[in-house]
Parts: C-alpha cells; structure tokens; sequence
C-alpha cells in the first residue's frame, strides 16, 4: 500500500516528486535492504531516469539529491554502476563548449555534486577522484579567461570542499594542476573573489584536527606558492585594513595554519601577526574578535606552540586565551 502511495505521488510535479525522493532518502540512511526495497520496486530507477528529462532545473535537483542517495557503499555502487557520474562528468565537459545561462546551471550543480561526494561516507576520496576526472575539468574552468565570475566562485568553492577531505588532499597534491591553476586564481583575486579564495584556503589548511604529514605537507607546498611565500606577510596586511569579511576570512586561514607544526612555525616568526593577535581591539567587531581569539586559542593548544614561541609571548598568549574573546582591562578612575 505505501508503495502505491508512493508510485501515485512520482506521477505528480517536481516539486513533488523531489520531496519524495527526499524522503526516499533518508529512509536509505537507515539500513541497505530500505535501498534494495526501493530498487527491487523500481524507485530507484525512476529517479535516475531525471537525469535524462530535459529540463536544467530537474536536472540540478537531481545533482543536489545524488550524494543523499548515498549513505554507503551499497546505493553508492550501483549508481556508479548505472553511470550517474560518468553521465554527470560528460555533461560538465559538453556544457563548458555552450556557453548559455543553462548550461553554466548545469556545471555548477555537478561541480557542487563530485565535491560533495569527496565526504560521502564509505567512498574513498582519492580513488573515487582517480576514476571520475572531475579535478581536471574543474581546473579547465580555473584557467580559463572566459569563466565568468560566478562560475570561478563555484570551482574555487567545490576545491576548497574537496581539498577538506584528507583522501582528496592528498590526490589534489599529487594531481598539483589544479592547486596551482587555484594559486593563480588567488593572485589575481579581488575583493569577494579574494574573501572566497581564503575561505578556500582555510577549508584545505583545516582538512583535519590531526593532519598526518602527507598532507600537512601538501598544505605547507600550496602555502609557499601563495604571494610568492610572502602569504602571511600579505594576509595580515589584508586583515589590518580593517574589512570584516576580509579580516574573518583570513583569521581563520590562520587558525587552520596553527593546525599545523609549520603553521606554528610561520606564525612565531612573523612579529606583526602575533602583536595583532594580541591586541584587543573592540572596533573589530563580535565576529572578528571571536575568531581572533579561536586562532589564540588553537595556538596554545598546539604541542609545537611553547618550543616555537618565547616564554614572554607564550605566557600572554596563554593568558589572552584564559580571559576569553571579549574580556576588557580595567581602567582605574
């Protein structure tokens, strides 16, 4: 009876039909024979079959609801078995030769999609990237000067999504093309452009808590090639104008820094950075204050951080990280 329910509600709108699939979804969550019921009643098919309808905007939400299908390797499997991302692949090759407001829909909702694949759970990053060549053709869309600027935001955003996962960091460091076609976006950036660029980079520095050395190195490589290895100089500069935006997005490229043993490092041996970190500066704003204080906060944390830093600086870092973001000396009357 419930799936004659749900076969009556497919056979109705979009809309409709892409709450059920939703739904279907999330019931898969729950255990493979909930995904083997769907398929043995051809549910799952119907779905795939939007793939194929024509219409750009079925076609994103169908983009949008893959990654939920795929809870494990069994729905997984058999998508890529029924060619979803090799279709999906061919689409975004097809749509960079047409130039229409369609088909850039088109690439950003499968860019969107094989980025967030990189952190489905029981797919393997890095082979997954190996087999489906999205990182190349994400890099096409990099390099060339006839992107425009919202599709680059897109291919900046969906790197620093897959540079978040350690598999897909360490394929990206391997790869290198497309990390270095990103360098030269950076350099080149502006304003939004430049804010997005960081956020990127702070997705690929904080790719985990507890990075192993592969890809702490792979980090380290992309930062020397950022500004020429002059990054941190030009990035506390950017935060020192004052911007909110620019001021958060780049403290927290340097909090996702202090993750790492070289990130110490670089930050200990850059005086402006660390005076600016440690003056208290209401004018900045809640948001800014508080993400001044999470990379303090990260820095005294880090086992690298006493041997790095002087006894002196150490102590008040220490000490601005137990009075918390927000706290005011008091002033005697």
């Amino acid at each position: 009876e419930s799936i004659a329910v749900i076969r009556k509600l497919l056979a109705g709108n979009e809309s409709q039909k892409f709450r059920i699939y939703d739904v279907m979804a999330a019931a898969i969550k729950k255990s493979d024979s909930t995904f083997e019921f769907f398929r043995q009643e051809g549910v799952i098919d119907t779905f795939l079959g939007e793939a194929a309808s024509g219409d750009v905007l079925v076609s994103v939400n169908f983009y949008e609801t893959v990654p939920k299908l795929c809870s494990s390797s069994v729905p997984f499997e058999y998508l890529v078995s029924a060619g979803v991302f090799s279709k999906a692949l061919q689409c975004l090759v097809d749509a960079e030769k047409d130039k229409s407001v369609t088909s850039s829909l088109t690439q950003v909702a499968v860019l969107k999609l094989f980025s967030r694949m990189v952190d489905v759970e029981g797919v393997d990053a890095k082979a997954f990237l190996e087999k489906h060549a999205f990182v190349p053709e994400l890099t096409n869309i990099l390099e060339s000067s006839e992107t425009s600027s919202e599709l680059r935001s897109t291919a900046v955003s969906c790197l620093g999504t897959v540079g978040n996962s350690p598999r897909a960091l360490e394929y990206l460091a391997e790869e290198k093309r497309a990390l270095s076609a990103f360098v030269d976006v950076y350099s080149s950036s502006l304003s939004q452009m430049r804010v997005e660029c960081l956020q990127a980079i702070a997705c690929i520095f904080g790719h985990s808590q507890t990075p192993s050395k592969e890809t702490s190195q792979a980090c380290y490589e992309l930062y020397v090639q950022l500004d020429s290895g002059k990054f941190l100089v030009c990035l506390t500069k950017e935060i020192m104008k004052g911007f909110e935006e620019s001021c958060v997005a780049g403290l927290a490229v340097i909090q996702k820094m202090a993750l790492h043993a070289w990130g110490i490092r670089e930050i200990s041996n850059y005086q402006n950075v660390v005076n600016f970190l440690l003056m208290r500066d209401a004018s900045r704003g809640k948001n800014a204050q508080q993400w001044q204080f999470s990379v303090i906060q990260e820095i005294v944390r880090s086992p690298s951080a006493k041997d790095a830093f002087d006894a002196d600086t150490y102590a008040r870092l220490s000490k601005y990280e137990k009075e918390g973001p927000y706290f005011v000396s008091s002033v005697p009357q």
